[in-house]
């Protein structure tokens, strides 16, 4: 688990009297009604086009605001339209509406450093990215890499003790893409690397690149990259995250033992657990995926389609390369027993994605560590999460649960089901739940 201690925190608070806790109860319930009540969208928001607020620049900045962040501020938009809409219907109705009216002045101070760290993230997306220079077996590589922190100028000793987060994204997609994600884990004081992936048009590489991802039918090519910008960027200890083709590149890098660096490890919708076929794969990313659950969902094209997309789109050629390795399998037990980070092994799915078979991924996941215990093989433990009601976008749409809880207190069992409803999407609700 990632160390924080040594991020500021707030002055321990003297005890409450019992009026005060009175008004913190009832600012607790009107802030689970109200969140309540910003979840709830209409036929239109769900599926036409959700709360998002207009294209606009950074203030003081040339860099437009992304998707997937006025997203977030649509979101806190809408709770303040809900909850201004039910003052102004109390006070016409000569009730009392201070109760709401002292939720208001709380979630404005919240929201207001919330907005306030969006930008700065999102500004940090296009200004903390450094090209770095790496040399392996396959040739040399120049991959733009992101860095995200929001805390870097607030430790208390100067020494930085925490073991970042390094994200490793989906099918080829830039590291624009899915930046919900990450931003997610940087608003929960973390420091999140993000690196391009290697078929990005920005990215220096071989001219031969292509053809040796397909002659090597895995992606051996990618983990060995993923290793060395780890290595290049002096982080002597990392919390491996990966989503989708990204899970299954952390799996490879995981599975052998030269990778010292590894702390955490968090995969999220794995392929390369069964071999299906490209036909198959093909039919479960466009269509079961595709055109029935992200295309009629505003809210995924917001986060999943229209985020990022102005940075480029991966060519249909590297998409056809990578679906046809994805589409293997890759990892048996014997492989995944391997797998020993030092610190938690998180495997998360959704029972409703199409892409990821729930039963032999669980099945496979716990005869691997099965078989490590029985070999005393290491000292990482699998959680195994099942989110109910999860589609292959999850970790993207609800990244803000997802993050706080990937950092939770660790369960009792090997298997967790938690609900999708119950991991938050959006910053406002982060927001009503710390009230």
């Amino acid at each position: 688990m990632a160390e924080r201690e040594n991020l500021i925190t707030p002055e321990d608070k003297p005890e409450e009297t019992q009026e005060q806790k009175n008004v913190s109860n009832s600012l607790r319930q009107m802030a689970e009604n109200l969140e309540g009540k910003v979840s709830e969208q209409s036929f239109g928001e769900k599926h036409i086009s959700g709360y998002i607020t207009g294209e606009a620049n950074i203030r003081g900045t040339q860099i437009e605001r992304d998707p997937a962040f006025r997203f977030e501020r649509g979101q806190i938009f809408k709770a303040y339209k809900i909850l201004r809409g039910e003052i102004k219907d109390a006070e016409q109705k000569g009730e009392d509406a201070a109760d709401k009216k002292g939720l208001l002045k709380e979630m404005r101070i919240n929201a207001k450093e919330t907005e306030k760290n969006l930008d700065e993230l999102n500004r940090q997306f296009y200004e903390n990215v450094k090209d770095v220079k790496i040399k392996t077996q396959f040739g040399d590589f120049t991959i733009p890499t992101v860095e995200l922190d929001l805390n870097k100028n607030k430790l208390e000793d100067g020494e930085d003790r925490r073991a970042p987060y390094f994200f490793l994204n989906g099918q080829a997609l830039n590291f624009f893409k899915s930046a919900s994600l990450p931003m997610a884990l940087a608003l929960e004081g973390q420091k999140v690397y993000v690196p391009m992936p290697p078929e990005h048009k920005s990215v220096k590489k071989p001219e031969n690149f292509n053809e040796m991802v397909a002659k090597q039918g895995d992606l051996k090519i990618h983990a060995e990259i993923a290793k060395q910008i780890i290595r290049e960027s002096g982080l002597e200890k990392v919390n491996l995250v990966g989503w989708s083709m990204g899970a299954t590149v952390a799996l490879e890098m995981a599975s052998h033992g030269d990778f010292k660096e590894l702390n955490d490890l968090i995969i999220a919708e794995p392929l390369g657990i069964e071999n299906k076929g490209l036909l198959k794969l093909a039919k479960e990313f466009g269509l079961q995926e595709g055109v029935l659950k992200a295309i009629p969902s505003s809210e995924t094209r917001v986060k999943g389609m229209a985020q990022g997309s102005k940075q480029g789109e991966p060519s249909v050629k590297d998409l056809l390369r990578n679906g046809a390795i994805l589409a293997r399998q890759h990892f048996t037990t014997e492989d995944l027993k391997q797998v020993n980070p030092k610190g938690r092994f998180q495997v998360w799915i959704g029972t409703e994605s199409p892409i990821v078979n729930e039963k032999l991924t669980e099945k496979t996941f716990l005869e691997a560590q099965e078989l490590k215990e029985k070999e005393n093989l290491g000292a990482s433990h699998l959680e195994f999460y099942k989110v109910q009601g999860g589609e292959h976008y999850f970790p993207v749409n609800n990244a803000l649960g997802f993050s706080s809880m990937m950092m939770g207190e660790k369960p009792e069992n090997a298997v967790t089901t938690v609900k999708k409803s119950d991991l938050k999407n959006s910053a406002i609700a982060r927001i009503l739940g710390k009230i």
